[in-house]
């Protein structure tokens, strides 16, 4: 048990501890120590950049902290397993993740039915993934296609996922990492769209036995609604932002679901499979 504490305490710090630097960027735009705390995280977050500073920031810190450094002879990239994999590998895996992406965005849509976030709130977030500006897409890009993806998968599936393999097992670690992985997205609707991303994501990182596999999947994932705008392909449900909420058609997500599939079942056919012994 004492793992699965160390691992809950160590995922919990990822939404404390993004706050607290959201909320330190805010304060630091808005020139202003008398603004209250949401103010200064609700005007950080108008900036996509401030959320790719914001994670990189919570991984070091929790890196610098937590991390067992001593007695590794092995350097940090490989303790947190980012070995090389094949090209092919790699692009496979983001074209899972980005054929994955419209089955968890439905999760989302079923979600907003139990759970409604504000029509403002999803307007703020339709505007960021549909930036206007060249500097804005390059910020987007930067905080959802890089840095998110790095940081949660070297957290997740590069440190606690075999952490706790090497300790309780294969099964466990995944069910348990992925559960971690999903409640630090705190919104009902996305802890359970995370939860499943993230299990598949530890699935697809042990079978390759890198990080690497994984950070291109997550980055597929992420990549999906800066590469389909509405404006190149109109998606209702995906793409689109409407007062009421609106669903995926099912022949679409049948057909991305099998396109990930085929991508996932080239990569499993091609990769070594997990460490002998776990």
């Amino acid at each position: 048990m004492k793992g699965y504490l160390r691992a809950l305490l160590i995922a919990l710090a990822v939404p404390v501890l993004n706050r607290l630097f959201m909320g330190f960027a805010g304060f630091l735009q808005l020139r202003s120590v008398s603004a209250d705390w949401g103010e200064a995280i609700q005007a950080a977050a108008q900036a996509p950049l401030n959320y790719a500073l914001v994670q990189a920031a919570t991984l070091g810190v929790i890196f610098i902290i937590a991390f067992p450094h001593k007695g590794r002879t092995e350097s940090l990239l490989e303790s947190v397993h980012v070995r090389p994999i094949l090209g092919g590998i790699a692009a496979l895996c983001f074209a899972a993740g980005a054929f994955l992406q419209l089955p968890l965005a439905e999760i989302g849509n079923l979600g907003q039915e139990l759970w409604p976030i504000s029509f403002d709130e999803l307007a703020r977030r339709h505007r960021m993934v549909n930036p206007t500006t060249w500097a804005g897409g390059l910020s987007i890009l930067l905080a959802l296609v890089l840095v998110a993806p790095v940081t949660e998968e070297l957290l997740f599936r590069g440190w606690l996922l075999k952490e706790l393999q090497r300790q309780y097992g294969k099964a466990p670690a995944l069910v348990w990492s992925s559960l971690l992985f999903g409640l630090v997205h705190i919104e009902p609707s996305a802890v359970i769209y995370a939860t499943l991303a993230g299990f598949v994501l530890g699935a697809v990182a042990l079978r390759t036995r890198s990080t690497l596999a994984s950070i291109a999947m997550h980055a597929g994932v992420n990549a999906m609604p800066l590469l389909l705008p509405a404006a190149l392909v109109r998606i209702e449900g995906f793409n689109t932002l409407d007062p009421k909420v609106v669903h995926i058609s099912p022949w679409l997500l049948v057909a991305s679901l099998a396109l990930a599939g085929a991508a996932l079942a080239v990569v499993w056919r091609s990769s070594e499979g997990p460490e002998p012994g776990v």
